[in-house]
C-alpha cells in the first residue's frame, strides 16, 4: 500500500512540476517589451480575437526612395481601457524588413530581436507614432507587420485580446508581382495543436514512468 501511495504522490508531484514549467511562459506578460517570440503573435497573454484590430496608419500606396512618412500603430478594441493611473493598456511588435524607423517618443519604444516593441512606459497606450524613411532604391517591396495586444490591466493572463495586420508596399520603381503579405492565422493554430500534442505525450510519459 505504501508503495502505491509513493508512486501516486510521485506522479502527482511530477505532474504539478510539469504544469508549472509549462504554464509559466504563457502566464508571463510582456509589459517591458516583446522579442522575436512574438513574431507569430502576442502569445504571452490573451488570445487572437476579432474584438481587437490593429492598423498601421499613414502607409502610402507606393513609396518613393528616401522619402519619410509619418505613421502610427493603432489598436482598436472592445476591451475597455482602465482609468487607473499608469495602467497597462496595450503593447505591440512591429517588423519592417527595410527602411529606417524612428518613433516619436523614444521612451515608449525600443528594438528587441530586430523588431520594434513597446517599453514599460509605452505599455500605457494603444497608439504609437513613428516616422518611416524608405530605402534608397525604389524597386523593391517592403513588408510591414504589426501585432497589437489590448490589455485590461487586471494583472491576469485572461481577458486580453490581440490581433495583427500585415501589408506589402512596393516602391515606385518596382515592376514585379507583389506577393501576399504574411498570414499568421494558420501558424498560430498549428502551434497550439502541436503544443497540445506535446503536453499529452509528456503527461502520458510521466504517468508511465511514475507507475513502473
Amino acid at each position: 500500500m505504501s508503495k502505491i501511495i509513493f508512486r501516486s504522490n510521485k506522479f502527482l508531484l511530477s505532474s504539478v512540476i510539469f504544469i508549472l514549467l509549462f504554464a509559466s511562459p504563457l502566464a508571463q506578460s510582456a509589459s517591458s517589451g516583446i522579442g522575436d517570440d512574438a513574431d507569430d503573435g502576442c502569445l504571452c497573454h490573451g488570445s487572437k480575437s476579432q474584438s481587437t484590430t490593429v492598423v498601421i496608419e499613414g502607409l502610402p500606396q507606393q513609396w518613393a526612395a528616401n522619402q519619410s512618412y509619418d505613421m502610427a500603430i493603432t489598436i482598436n478594441s472592445t476591451i475597455e481601457k482602465s482609468q487607473d493611473s499608469d495602467a497597462r493598456l496595450g503593447g505591440f511588435r512591429l517588423i519592417i524588413n527595410d527602411g529606417i524607423v524612428v518613433f516619436e517618443e523614444n521612451n515608449y519604444s525600443q528594438i528587441i530581436d530586430d523588431g520594434y516593441t513597446h517599453t514599460a512606459q509605452g505599455n500605457e497606450y494603444r497608439q504609437w507614432n513613428f516616422t518611416w524613411t524608405a530605402p534608397t532604391s525604389n524597386d523593391t517591396v517592403v513588408t510591414f507587420v504589426a501585432h497589437g495586444n489590448a490589455v485590461n490591466s487586471d494583472q491576469q493572463t485572461t481577458g486580453d485580446a490581440w490581433n495583427y495586420v500585415s501589408y506589402s508596399v512596393a516602391g515606385e520603381g518596382f515592376t514585379g508581382v507583389i506577393k501576399e503579405p504574411p498570414n499568421y492565422s494558420n501558424e498560430i493554430d498549428n502551434g497550439e495543436i502541436a503544443l497540445l500534442i506535446f503536453s499529452v505525450i509528456t503527461l502520458v510519459g510521466l504517468f508511465y514512468y511514475s507507475t513502473k
